[in-house]
């Protein structure tokens, strides 16, 4: 009898630890997701926000590099001034965000 009683406390215990378990591991789900579903509607509000930001001034910019004679243009190739510029005014564009963040003024 007391065998029996003994196995039916186990199986209670091990009922329960399952549950435990199942609840911890739905708890964890539901985290991630709802961070997933933040992170979402963050990126959709920043990704409607620089929809609205016009930059068809700047097609004319891009069309003056037309007008420089080739040779120019292929040693400003060679010299690789594309990415250098473009890695400047990344890191302008980075400092000027981090500029409208408050608390983020790191020593500028």
């Amino acid at each position: 009898m007391f065998n029996w009683l003994k196995q039916r406390l186990v199986d209670i215990v091990s009922w329960f630890s399952d549950i435990f378990v199942s609840i911890f591991h739905s708890l964890w789900d539901i985290i991630k997701d709802a961070v997933c579903w933040i992170l979402d509607q963050f990126l959709g509000l920043a990704s409607g926000v620089l929809n609205l930001i016009d930059v068809s001034g700047l097609s004319g910019f891009s069309n003056s590099w037309g007008s420089l004679p080739s040779e120019i243009l292929t040693v400003m190739g060679l010299l690789g001034f594309g990415p250098a510029a473009l890695i400047i005014v990344s890191a302008c564009t980075i400092r000027l965000i981090l500029q409208t963040v408050p608390f983020v003024r790191w020593g500028s």
